[in-house]
């Protein structure tokens, strides 16, 4: 015999569901995020000593270059992206491509070389290409963004001050509102780089048996009704850069700027399960990420 459950015993079923659901997320999220973060200051903890013992020096980055670089950037990327041409449509895949695998084997292989002989660092990140290139799956894409990113921000994050990583994040955050809920061209965008399969970002899935579906399944990830949410990578890489940046004043500070900016991507993932709409990821994790900076200057 079948029956109806009770209206208040299906929704408390369906609410205990729903949590269930919204911590295993952010367990894949939060995992990624945490992953890359450690893993960034590591890998420039490591650079740090080996600079130090071959007198190796580093360069240094200021506000005003960084800025004018991104911008230089992005005012080619938006034309490229949003411009509608038949013929430049056709490139456009290949240029996206290209973009991609300069900069996670990069990053890769300042991470990897850090650990491991370079011909093995070669090898390793060679694999995941040719993988990603043939047989494009979500988690072979994760694991390069996480060896991209962690190797720019390792890379870089020692050039700047930290005052400089938080003016960044401040005016970065203004940035990703902006552009999510005024201007929307970062919401369009995500959408080209969608269709083109390349995601310059983590492709966080609803549960971890989507870990091998191709990125040909990705379609419309910014809703939450897919099941797919993607993770852009400047969230990640800018409070990763603040970690970095404290390493010359002690490695546990790090590891606490880390471990802050972990509570903002919490908070930045329950905004986004109110919504379930595009939001701009990056304000609330930059204000935790500050928040940790602060509360190393304790102690």
């Amino acid at each position: 015999m079948k029956y109806k459950l009770p209206k208040i015993i299906r929704d408390k079923k369906n609410k205990a569901e729903n949590q269930k659901q919204f911590w295993k997320v952010f367990l894949i999220e939060g995992g990624l995020f945490l992953l890359t973060s450690v893993l960034s200051v590591v890998s420039a903890f490591k650079l740090d000593k080996l600079a130090q013992a071959q007198k190796i020096y580093l360069p240094q980055n200021s506000l005003q270059d960084f800025l004018f670089s991104f911008l230089f950037v992005m005012f080619f990327v938006l034309i490229f992206a949003l411009y509608n041409n038949k013929k430049i449509n056709k490139f456009k895949e290949v240029i996206y491509k290209g973009i991609f695998i300069i900069t996670v084997f990069w990053g890769g292989m300042t991470v990897l070389n850090l650990f491991m002989p370079v011909f093995v660092a070669i090898l390793i990140m060679g694999i995941l290409m040719a993988l990603w290139l043939e047989a494009p799956s979500v988690w072979v894409h994760d694991v390069l963004v996480i060896l991209g990113l962690a190797g720019a921000a390792g890379f870089f994050g020692l050039g700047f001050a930290p005052a400089v990583v938080v003016a960044l994040l401040l005016i970065f955050s203004v940035y990703d509102f902006v552009a999510v809920y005024k201007t929307k061209h970062m919401v369009a965008m995500l959408k080209e780089m969608i269709e083109k399969k390349v995601i310059l970002g983590f492709i966080i899935p609803k549960a971890f048996r989507f870990f091998s579906s191709n990125l040909k399944e990705i379609k419309r990830p910014e809703k939450y009704s897919e099941n797919f949410m993607i993770l852009g990578g400047g969230d990640v890489v800018f409070p990763s850069l603040l970690a970095v940046s404290v390493i010359p004043f002690g490695f546990s500070k790090s590891l606490i700027i880390a471990l802050f900016s972990l509570f903002g991507l919490f908070f930045s993932y329950y905004i986004f399960m109110k919504e379930k709409e595009p939001i701009p990821a990056l304000p609330p994790i930059a204000l935790f990420s500050i928040m940790g900076y602060l509360a190393t200057l304790f102690f």
